[in-house]
């Protein structure tokens, strides 16, 4: 659950998008943090190296991670990071402060394993959620979840409600939410219906 990662922040008075723009020309990267028990900080981190490139990878809100501030030491998590529309660069970072103690709502990334079986007959896997959302405490936050796909079927789906929750982290998402599907080709759809076309005719003889 936690990152060897420190980020570094500072304190700064200042806000607004001109604020923002001069802090990016000098390497520095806006944000603010907040929390339950904090009111909205803004602050400049360094944008460097190892901080830089887990906020351009596939950062999840599943990871506690420490940011220093004036001397403090906060357990945060990312919660949202703004980049342009087009381009690599990142306008700003918000981090949520975490308070031991009290429960909190957060996405948890899905990591599916195996091959659906239906996928061995022709089939294709459709992945329609990649994450979701649940409620926990700080100290049961699991870093993903880990769904096996290995009995899925041409047709099958597999929903929500049947992903399985360890021990303190509750559902927060809709469980009839389909989440992974395996679904039958183009083709195997039309030999579907030629067959049952086939056995229709011999009926009617």
């Amino acid at each position: 659950m936690r990152e060897g990662l420190v980020f570094e922040g500072t304190r700064r008075e200042a806000t607004g998008k001109g604020v923002a723009r001069k802090l990016r020309k000098r390497g520095l990267l806006p944000g603010v943090v907040y929390g339950p028990d904090l009111p909205p900080i803004p602050l400049s981190l360094e944008a460097k190296g190892a901080v830089l490139n887990t906020l351009k990878g596939h950062w999840s809100e599943a990871k506690l991670y420490d940011l220093n501030l004036e001397g403090k030491t906060l357990k945060v998590i990312i919660k949202d990071v703004q980049e342009e529309p087009v381009g690599l660069n990142i306008l700003h970072v918000d981090f949520y402060a975490v308070t031991f103690g009290r429960e909190m709502t957060l996405r948890i990334p899905l990591r599916f394993t195996g091959e659906p079986v239906g996928v061995k007959k022709g089939g294709v896997v459709e992945y329609l959620m990649d994450e979701i959302e649940v409620e926990c405490l700080p100290k049961d936050i699991p870093e993903e979840l880990v769904i096996g796909i290995d009995d899925l079927d041409v047709g099958d789906t597999l929903f929500v409600r049947d992903i399985s929750l360890p021990g303190g982290v509750i559902l927060k998402e809709d469980p009839s939410q389909p989440v992974v599907t395996v679904m039958a080709t183009a083709a195997e759809k039309a030999e579907v219906t030629e067959e049952l076309g086939k056995e229709e005719v011999e009926e009617e003889d």
